[in-house]
């Protein structure tokens, strides 16, 4: 509020223009009709009555400016403090109290338009009219000459003197003279007397009333309002008189509209006076506004209120007080749609989306009762072709922050989420864009090969929103943040039914929107891949172009989020891919390179065997063969993938392709880095796929490459040099040392840097009111600097603009992820280096970006690697549960153990979700990797940051309550908590029995989960743990098995979700293998729970496949535990008709172990169903079973046996 604005503001006219205007006893009377209630007082109530009742009885109509001239003159001797303070002679001189105290009577004078200007005045006069010449060396030694005089308090009055001579004085002048005023004012307030400081604020006021020029006006808004800040800084009454001034200015009647607008612009700039110390004047302030903001009101009185409501609501946002001015935002919303369509008034209309903007994340329930109006409001911009695209992409915005900051409330307006919905789809279907292209615009090869442009004239930053990439930006918010039960049936209906669509418009939207969905609804859609992906294969042979395009994106979506559901339709994709390669629309050529990028990283070697020669061979000549950068790139992106996919078969492969990848890598022009840059990573990748000795060759040139790229003015090339060296670590292991001296001081250097840069908002306030003062920008620069005192008179709060370099971020987050895999990966060689690297990372941890956060997070615990290979040849032996034997860490070990666990467990309490999340994986890996003695010092605090997180207490699920959200019991599955409920699992795993003592609390936090009203992967997440603590306590958890276990295993093997019936079903074989006889009694029950999983399909999926897996490894546990206990005649020829196993080869050592003990102890069953374990050992043994080879061997000798 501190800054000033040129706001459009008309001077109040003079009683003399208005003296032939007669206005009506109707008109008149209106005034006593408006709020006057913000007065301070009985006496100042009276004054402002008398004033209505002087305009209602004089023969002419009197101006707002009489009225505020007569109330000064019956309120200027009621001070502040209630005593009166004599008026000084209007001819007494200017003199110095305590040799700096202007006396009041200088203000006085200044008063006199008659009296000649005093010499203080005139001198500063001629120097600032100096300053509005276009002559530099003139402003530069007027500057010189200003400086020393605006540091004497006589400045002061001799500038209001300046101002007040509007007869005599250009408005230039007078309008940098309010300028300086109001910045010098807080240098030299405090050293004035209480009838200075009255008489100065009354003065300007006077001068605010009769200013007939509009900028000298806003300058003179501006001055007012620091007055006034510096009034209730200081301890003071906050200035009643303005208070009067604005009440009856805003009560004008209907014709004096200037007069109004002045009242509401002089709010609008006391904004953070009004928030920070007039909360008790909220009521009468809001009444102010109420009456400004109905229909009958002149549009630019309601557009000054609305500025000034809107600037205040966005103050108060995160207050309970906001709840006073609440009600008002219906009709903000009113008065803007009303304006914009009567008016066009697109910058009021800009306005109000900045402050729903803000409100979005208002905690209070008065504001979101109108969210409903806000996001119609938002609806109403976007639709409107009349709006410019910045102004329809803020309206978007503002509805895409309501679905993350209020997204349970949001999701429960069926009809809302339908509108919004339509709306976003309508803008893609009638956009001709490529709705493909939001994926790729922002780079520049993809940009130029689309458009035919020239390269040197893309630039970023003139880039504007398009009507697809709006739409598009939108409804992946609301898919991400908007509970899944909510948003994910109608938005894949919507995209399904225009999938049927028999115009190729409605076909683009709907395939465009599946892919957008993908990310954010990404669990339900793994659920239903069986009925969508027939259409969106079916959208890859479309005959319309856009709609094939859009379909390589969904696909490349769908293969990204969907894993590992989708990797089974790779005999389908793969060709449908294969084919669009060759599609003559390079858009569509390149959004299938992406495709095969996305769903080869996952794919298995015989997955991607059956086209892998052809891939390759069709990859290399598209990259030599065409000129279309994008193209090129993705090709690049798309073998690298292929070769992740192929792993060791691609072995034949890398000669080639090194060879083509090192013309890429040795490109100069600036312009083909990004191509440079993906030919490293391909060079990465293929290094991870193929191994080290097949990739040595290549090492020594990929490293130098890399080292060059380093060289070059280019972020994007040093980002893709960390990830190279990141892969490179990972593959040549201590190979890899000798490049250490040399790269890691680089990257601490990096680390290190400061990716922001800090400038006081007054330099950034100063060069707003250059703006003001010059014509010619470069006559701007610098030529104001020199007027503020080098001593800092103006008082700016220590308040600070943070300018971020974004690029430098990413780089930064790659230097930490090098750097952390080059310590996982070289050894011992890496020791020298741990403390340099834990210095920078220490402070990179307190980053205020979470993508540095989280990725210290993810890089800190590798820190401890080089140790245990120095100290402990690789291995710390540790025992489970052992706290109280010697601890096995050496004392380095040991340190590195303490500072990285201390750094993560305060990442655990931050308060972003990915970083959380990190730092509880870290915690895991360091505990498990040295033992119970690593984790006993922070034990404590590491139990209870761990509950917090599942009780949802935790900093990071704070935001929910922040917003005004309660958590919900089925809201959608959360990674922290996963990541929480993972390390208390590394708890049991580590501390053993020890772990009992804390099971009761984490059991019934963990418990909450398993209920049926939550996710099914929070279900299947609950029943997993109860496993894991089963595995790792053994026999201490007999005292939870009535109560806790039972009850949840049996649950979950009737849940309909299968995962959970799989993890249920391993639940129970655990614990009979560990309880044995103790819970015999319940094997009835449990094996009457396991026989539904006897009958699943497993052909029906992978996850129906591990479900009935797990149901016979479970069958095979309680055989072993207790094979009396069992009805084996019953019981066995159903575990062997489920065998072997199909899809969870881990429970492959469990039953093979079962059958084959059935055997030696020559059991009576085992020996009638011979033929079937002929059959299962013959099955299992066979070459391209999974079955490990250590359990085949054993197998191998057991056949005879079954002859």
């Amino acid at each position: 509020s501190g800054h000033h604005r040129d706001t459009d503001i008309v001077a109040i006219k003079n009683d003399e223009d208005n003296e032939n205007k007669r206005r009506s006893q109707t008109a008149e009377l209106r005034l006593a009709d408006r709020s006057v209630s913000s007065l301070h007082s009985p006496f100042h109530l009276h004054c402002i009555a008398f004033a209505f009742h002087f305009i209602k009885t004089r023969g002419r109509a009197q101006t707002t400016s009489s009225v505020i001239q007569y109330i000064h003159s019956r309120t200027r001797r009621h001070t502040l403090d209630g005593h009166s303070v004599s008026q000084a002679k209007e001819d007494a001189p200017i003199r110095h109290r305590d040799d700096s105290q202007p006396h009041p009577s200088a203000l006085s004078a200044a008063a006199n338009p008659r009296r000649t200007m005093s010499s203080d005045a005139a001198q500063l006069s001629q120097l600032l009219a100096v300053l509005t010449q276009p002559d530099t060396e003139a402003i530069r030694q007027a500057e010189l000459a200003l400086k020393p005089l605006l540091k004497d308090p006589r400045c002061v009055p001799a500038l209001v003197e300046i101002l007040k001579a509007k007869d005599t004085q250009p408005p230039p002048v007078r309008h940098v003279a309010g300028i300086l005023l109001r910045k010098r004012l807080a240098g030299h307030y405090t050293k004035f007397d209480i009838a200075t400081k009255t008489s100065l604020k009354a003065e300007i006021l006077t001068i605010i009333g009769q200013e007939p020029e509009r900028s000298v006006r806003n300058g003179l808004v501006g001055v007012a309002a620091s007055l006034a800040k510096l009034e209730c800084v200081s301890g003071g009454t906050s200035w009643p008189e303005l208070f009067q001034f604005i009440a009856a200015a805003a009560a004008a009647d209907a014709q004096q509209i200037e007069a109004r607008e002045l009242a509401f612009s002089l709010l609008q700039e006391m904004t953070e006076t009004i928030g920070l110390h007039l909360k008790a004047q909220f009521q009468p302030i809001s009444g102010l506004f109420a009456n400004a903001l109905v229909p009958t009101e002149d549009p630019k009185v309601q557009k000054a209120a609305v500025k000034a409501l809107g600037q205040l609501l966005s103050y108060l946002a995160d207050e309970p007080e906001v709840e006073v001015f609440a009600g008002l935002i219906p009709p903000i919303l009113q008065v803007a749609s009303q304006q914009r369509k009567l008016h066009n008034e697109e910058e009021l209309v800009g306005t109000v989306l900045d402050v729903l903007y803000d409100l979005a994340y208002s905690p209070s329930q008065a504001v979101a009762v109108h969210l409903i109006a806000m996001v119609h409001f938002g609806l109403e911009c976007i639709q409107s072709k009349d709006l410019e695209m910045g102004v329809r992409d803020s309206a978007a915005l503002v509805i895409a922050t309501l679905a993350e900051s209020k997204p349970r409330t949001f999701g429960k307006e069926e009809q809302l989420v339908a509108q919004v919905l339509e709306t976003l789809f309508a803008l893609i279907e009638n956009s001709p864009d490529s709705a493909a292209g939001a994926l790729f615009e922002s780079n520049p090869a993809w940009r130029q090969d689309l458009e035919d442009g020239d390269e040197d004239d893309y630039d970023p930053e003139l880039d504007s929103p398009s009507e697809t990439s709006m739409a598009q930006g939108t409804l992946d918010m609301l898919a991400c943040e908007i509970p899944k039960k909510y948003i994910f049936q109608p938005a894949v209906s919507r995209c399904v039914q225009r999938l049927t669509s028999p115009q190729p418009n409605h076909r683009k939207a709907g395939i465009a929107g599946l892919g957008v969905i993908a990310e954010g609804c990404s669990e339900p859609l793994r659920e239903h891949l069986q009925e969508i992906m027939p259409h969106v294969l079916a959208a890859a042979s479309d005959s319309d172009a856009q709609v094939r395009e859009c379909a390589c994106f969904c696909l490349g979506q769908i293969s990204e989020h969907c894993q590992p559901e989708v990797l089974s339709y790779s005999d389908q994709i793969l060709p449908i891919v294969f084919k669009l390669l060759d599609d003559n629309q390079v858009a569509v050529q390149a959004t299938s390179c992406y495709v095969l990028e996305m769903f080869c990283e996952r794919l298995e070697p015989e997955a991607v065997r059956p086209l892998l020669d052809a891939l390759v061979r069709k990859l290399a000549q598209m990259l030599e063969g065409t000129t279309k950068r994008s193209v090129q790139e993705m090709a690049v992106a798309a073998l690298a993938a292929t070769a992740v996919a192929a792993e060791e078969e691609f072995t034949p492969y890398v000669g080639g392709v090194a060879t083509l990848m090192t013309k890429c890598m040795t490109v100069t022009e600036e312009k083909l880095f990004s191509l440079r840059g993906r030919a490293l990573e391909c060079m990465g990748h293929m290094a991870i796929a193929v191994g080290r000795e097949t990739f040595r060759p290549y090492f020594k040139a990929t490293m130098e490459c890399a080292c060059d790229g380093l060289t070059k003015d280019s972020t994007d090339l040093h980002e893709f040099a960390y990830a190279v060296f990141a892969n490179l670590a990972k593959v040549m292991k201590e190979e890899f040392a000798p490049a250490l001296p040399e790269l890691v001081p680089h990257l601490v250097q990096v680390i290190g840097t400061d990716e922001g840069q800090l400038e006081p908002a007054e330099d950034v306030e100063r060069r707003e009111l250059q703006s003001l003062l010059f014509t010619n920008p470069q006559q701007q620069a610098g030529q104001f600097n020199n007027l503020d005192d080098s001593d800092n008179e103006d008082d700016d709060d220590g308040n600070y603009v943070l300018h971020v370099r974004t690029a430098l971020l990413e780089v930064k987050k790659g230097a930490i992820t090098a750097v952390g895999e080059m310590a996982a990966h070289t050894g011992a060689a890496f020791c020298p280096h741990i403390e340099v690297v834990m210095q920078v990372l220490q402070k990179a941890a307190s980053n205020w970006h979470p993508l540095i956060k989280s990725e210290v997070a993810d890089a800190m615990p590798n820190l401890v690697v080089p140790s245990v290979s120095a100290y402990h040849n690789g291995e710390i032996q540790w025992t489970k549960g052992d706290v109280t034997g010697p601890n096995p860490m050496s004392q380095h070990t040991n340190a590195i153990v303490s500072a990285v666990l201390t750094e993560l467990n305060a990442l655990v309490k931050d308060d972003d979700k990915t970083t959380v999340g990190k730092a509880c994986e870290g915690i895991q890996s360091v505990i498990e990797l040295c033992g119970p003695h690593a984790l006993l010092p922070v034990a404590q605090e590491c139990m209870e940051n761990t509950h917090k997180l599942l009780v949802k207490s935790a900093p990071c699920q704070a935001a929910d309550e922040l917003y005004g959200e309660l958590p919900e019991d089925d809201d959608d599955h959360d990674i922290v908590t996963q990541a929480a409920c993972d390390l208390v699992g590394g708890f049991g795993r580590v501390l053993g029995a020890q772990f009992s003592q804390y099971l009761p609390q984490f059991l019934v936090a963990i418990c909450e989960y398993a209920k049926s009203s939550r996710p099914a992967r929070d279900r299947s997440m609950a029943i997993g743990w109860l496993s894991e603590v089963a595995q790792e306590l053994e026999g201490a958890i007999f005292e939870h098995w009535q109560t806790v276990f039972l009850p949840a295993l049996m649950a979950g093997l009737a849940d309909p979700s299968e995962d959970v019936k799989r993890n249920a079903a391993f639940c129970a074989g655990v614990c009979c293998e560990h309880l044995k006889e103790r819970i015999v009694d319940n094997y009835p029950q449990i094996l009457q729970a396991l026989e539904g999983l006897f009958h699943i399909d497993p052909s029906a999926g992978e996850a129906a496949a591990a479900c009935v897996d797990n149901a016979a490894a479970a069958l095979a546990r309680m055989i072993m535990a207790c094979p009396n206990n069992l009805p084996m005649p019953q019981v066995l020829p159903v575990m062997l008709k489920l065998l072997p196993l199909k899809t969870d080869m881990t429970e492959n050592e469990t039953v093979y172990t079962c059958l084959l003990g059935l055997i030696q102890m020559n059991h009576p069953d085992a020996a009638a169903h011979k033929a079937e374990f002929k059959r299962i050992f013959t099955e299992a043994v066979a070459e391209g079973s999974k079955v490990e080879d250590e359990v085949k061997a054993k197998l191998n000798e057991a056949l005879p046996a079954l002859q």
